[in-house]
Order: structure tokens, then sequence, then C-alpha cells
């Protein structure tokens, strides 16, 4: 029995399992046999090696596929005209989830995209050991033309990183992960309330501001450089001696918040952060302090939106970028639709294994025997 679980379990594992082709350049690799599937422990590997001493650039592409490397435009031209002259280069026809081979070797990840001009969203850094994540932004248009757009931007941020850097061009995990992105909102309106701005590195909206349900005036903002990738605000109150003080700290492309103190108490902001691309906001924003006797202070933002580029390219009074909102994506409908399908697959897994454990019957009738006989006699 339970070698013919292992079976089952061995056969659901290799469904979910993704194979699609990797191009990788700019680093010499290893060729492999193009009837073979490189498993994900064995290109994990491989690209491990090159973090030692490379910057790896993961291009992905929605839905991408070995058809896609003979895609050609109406001039009868390839559409991957760029990539067809770089070198060194090293085609896999079959790697098994190389997105995921690539996050688990990477100790230090980043994400970024290409808008419809083909530039990056946000200007990326070459690191050594860094692993950054390129994702595709398409406007609606035929297969061949995004492929061949794709091909020139591939071409044109390839020369902006002056590191050692091998890139790879893949395909889209079809299931993203948590650091995966949230789907665009509209931008929150920023009429009716209160602005404050801090030349373009800094701006924060809101059309309320609470502490333990009492309402605060804010006066003036503050903004000083700790660092490049950190920016110290004070928001001065009505009270001289009860600002509110917080950092904003630029990570692997996100800004969040943290230090957030007011009125001598320490508030959690662990959950505020957004893509430095995006703003943050919140319809009711609620932030908690530590206890102290049992009992917790609250200070609450009302219609809250605030972003730090972290990009000197962007103009004083910029507009806010698009809206990444406090709310999760995992409601208690998808729960629920979740755990509807993991009991489908417990009782499908069960019934298989009843299945492979049916067995023919060892004993049958000797039709050459003595027939039973079964006396009746009618009362």
């Amino acid at each position: 029995m339970l070698w013919k679980s292992l079976i089952a379990l061995c056969v659901i594992g290799a469904a979910v399992a993704e194979q699609t082709p990797v191009f990788l350049w700019g680093a010499n690799s290893v060729a492999k046999p193009s009837l073979k599937t490189v498993s994900q422990v064995e290109f994990a590997e491989q690209l491990a090696a090159l973090l030692e001493d490379h910057m790896v650039v993961a291009f992905e592409e929605n839905g991408l596929s070995s058809k896609d490397f003979l895609c050609s435009n109406s001039q009868a031209q390839s559409c991957y005209a760029q990539l067809q002259g770089v070198s060194p280069k090293t085609y896999y026809t079959s790697v098994e989830n190389p997105s995921e081979a690539l996050r688990s070797v990477a100790a230090k990840r980043e994400h970024n995209s290409i808008d419809a001009s083909g530039k990056l969203t946000t200007p990326a850094k070459c690191a050594v050991g860094t692993a950054l994540f390129v994702t595709f932004e398409d406007a609606a248009e035929s297969r061949e033309a995004s492929l061949e757009s794709h091909d020139a931007a591939i071409a044109a941020i390839s020369k902006q990183f002056e590191c050692k850097v091998a890139y790879l061009y893949l395909a889209a995990p079809s299931t993203a992960p948590v650091v995966q992105r949230r789907t665009r909102r509209d931008t929150a309106a920023t009429t009716g309330g209160i602005m404050w701005k801090s030349t373009n590195q800094f701006q924060i909206f809101y059309t309320a501001l609470l502490y333990n349900g009492n309402p605060i005036t804010v006066t003036d903002l503050k903004l000083s450089n700790a660092s490049s990738t950190k920016l110290s605000v004070v928001m001065d109150t009505s009270d001289a001696n009860k600002p509110i003080t917080f950092d904003v700290v630029y990570n692997g492309g996100y800004f969040s918040l943290s230090n957030l103190v007011y009125d001598n108490s320490n508030f959690r902001s662990s959950g505020v952060n957004a893509p430095t691309t995006f703003s943050y906001s919140c319809g009711n924003l609620t932030l908690e302090s530590s206890a102290v006797n049992n009992m917790y202070n609250t200070l609450s933002f009302k219609s809250l939106q605030l972003q730090a580029p972290f990009d000197g390219s962007y103009k004083e009074n910029f507009a806010f970028g698009d809206s990444w909102d406090c709310v999760g994506f995992v409601t208690p409908g998808i729960l629920m639709g979740l755990f509807v399908v993991l009991l489908l697959l417990v009782i499908m897994f069960v019934g298989v294994c009843w299945m492979m454990d049916i067995n023919t019957m060892d004993r049958f009738d000797d039709p050459k025997g003595k027939t039973i006989t079964i006396n009746a006699a009618a009362e």
C-alpha cells in the first residue's frame, strides 16, 4: 500500500511541475541534450555557480514555448533578431521550474517590469549575486509583435548593466510566488483631504488623522535624507511636543514604513509597503502600538495614500502612481475555495489509492465439482 501511495504522489508531482524552454546568454554554461529535461535541482546548482561572480537577470515571458522561438514577422524575419546575435548562448529545450530554481539559490532577489515603451519601470542597479526578475507589461497586440518588441526591449536593457551579468529568457510561472505582484488598481482620489509634499521624494494624502479616536492636526512636514535608501519624515502637529515621526526605507524596489512614533508610542507599520512606482493606499489604516498596562494606542489614517519613488527623475508635485491597495488577495471566499479544492484532491488521492489496491479473486467455483443442491419443499 505504501509504495502505491508513493507512486500516486510522484504522478501528481510530475503533473504539477512545469517544464519550459530556457535561453541563457552572457555566461558560459553546460550544454544539455535537447531531448533531456534538466531537473530543477540540476539547474539550480548551475545558477548558484553563476551567482558567485555574476548578476542574473531573468526575463519572464508569459506562455513562452519552444514554438515561440520559431516566430517570424510579416517580413519573414525572426521575432528574436536581437537575441540571435548574442554570445555566448545556450538553449535548453526543457527545464523543470526554472524560475523557482533561481529563487531557491538567490539570497537577494529583486523584481521589476518593462512598460509598454520598452523601459524598466524602476532603474536597476548592477550587483553581483543578485537575481533580478523582469516581467513585461504588454499592450493589446499580436503574439508576433509582442515577442518582437520584447526582443528589442531586452537588447536595450542588457546594455545598461556594466558588471558581469548572465541573462535568462524563460517562461513566467503559471502560479506566481508570494513575492509576486498584485493587480494594479485605479489611483485613489486625492480631493477633499489633506496633501503634504516634499520635493520629488515623498508625498502623503489623507482625509482624517485620529489618535485613539481623537483628531490630530498636522501643521508641517519635514524630510531628511538619512541615506540613499532611507528617508526620515517628521510631521509636526498642533501639539509641538508630539510630532509624528517615521522612516521610509527602500529595499528591492519597494518602499516601506518603519519606526513610526507618536506620543512616545511605537506603532506597528510593517504592512505599509509598495513598489516605488506605485502609491500605497488604504481606505482605513489603523496602526496599533505595543501594549502598555494591557492598553493599546491606535493611530488611524482615513483614505490614506502615500508614495516615495526613490528616483531622482520624478518631477516635483508628481502625480501618484497606480494604487497598491492594503486589501490583500486572500479573502474568506478564496480560503473557502482552496479548502474545497484541497478536500477534493484528498478524496481523489484516496480513491486512486483504493483503485490501485483492487486485486482479482484468488478462489473460483470448480465447474467439474459437485453441484450444490438445495432442497426446498412446499409447506
